[in-house]
């Protein structure tokens, strides 16, 4: 095992969020990029697909990361005024710096999240609230759907993009448990190592798992809380999606993270393993990866609905 610090805890020191979203999810790798922002833009065309017409007038890309959701809407509609809301202050300036770019800098707003979140933003100022893979890291979901619910018109719309990480959160926990009791050999042996992969990634007790924002919730929490706070005629489709990795190769498949609060496969083998769990973990899956056989599953929740 190497000593020194990883990579998922240098990120925390800065900021995690623009670390992941630049340079952890893609390993790096603009071949990886393309191949994600594909897959993205097909996430933000659904969500944007579920505005109810006429065409809205404002919108508030909250989470924004670098733009996604508002450069899409702003193609779509080209008079639309879009405010993009994010906690990451480098997130914000590359959102901007792509606005510039578009030539739609005029439509744009530019708005940092900070512990107030949205409170210091009007009533009844925005048509539509639309995120994609926002609302899953905010702790108090509850809450921000009454802001979102507050900040629109009468009439005006949500539609959210959310993962659901939380089948592969009990699975964790149920693997966890089931090998507390397994006999010493060699099999288990491999399925501790696979587990303290999958434990870096998701949490694997009850108590983490409750206590975990991006993974404690389904798609009916959702739905649930959506009503709660005011909103009507809602519509959930969960869609999952199975395949092979975006990764193009072994080395970029180890350097991805699938959320910012796990650590890369990379990491467990660099800083978890001494060199025989090292060498009978990467050998497995390297395997396994060269014969096509590691299929990634997705899970994303779509979610609309109006105030009245």
């Amino acid at each position: 095992m190497r000593t020194g610090t990883p990579a998922a805890v240098r990120a925390q020191e800065a900021d995690p969020w623009a670390d992941w979203l630049l340079h952890e999810r893609n390993a790096g790798d603009p071949e990886y990029e393309m191949r994600i922002q594909a897959r993205v833009a097909g996430y933000v065309d659904r969500a944007l697909q579920r505005l109810p017409q006429p065409e809205p007038g404002s919108l508030l890309d909250f989470g924004c990361g670098d733009g996604a959701v508002g450069l899409r809407a702003l193609q779509l509609w080209p008079s639309l005024r879009v405010v993009f809301a994010d906690p990451s202050l480098e997130l914000l300036r590359r959102a901007s710096a792509r606005a510039e770019a578009a030539g739609v800098h005029a439509h744009c707003s530019f708005v940092q999240l900070g512990p107030r979140g949205l409170d210091e933003l009007a009533d009844a100022s925005f048509d539509a609230v639309v995120t994609r893979s926002a609302l899953a890291y905010v702790p108090d979901k509850p809450r921000l759907l009454a802001q979102w619910h507050r900040l629109l018109r009468a009439g005006g719309a949500i539609s959210l993009a959310e993962p659901i990480f939380r089948d592969e959160a009990v699975a964790a926990c149920a693997q966890r448990s089931a090998l507390a009791h397994a006999a010493d050999d060699d099999a288990s042996r491999l399925l501790r190592l696979l587990h303290r992969w999958r434990a870096h990634q998701f949490p694997d007790t009850e108590q983490v798992l409750a206590d975990s924002c991006h993974c404690n919730f389904s798609e009916r929490d959702l739905f649930a809380w959506a009503a709660q706070a005011g909103f009507a005629q809602l519509h959930l489709e969960l869609h999952i999606e199975s395949g092979p990795s975006l990764a193009p190769d072994w080395d970029r498949f180890t350097r991805h993270t699938p959320h910012p609060y796990a650590k890369s496969l990379r990491d467990v083998l660099d800083w978890e393993c001494d060199a025989g769990e090292r060498a009978l973990l990467e050998g497995l899956l390297r395997h396994n990866w060269e014969q096509g056989r590691i299929i990634s599953v997705e899970r994303m929740a779509y979610l609309s609905a109006r105030r009245p």
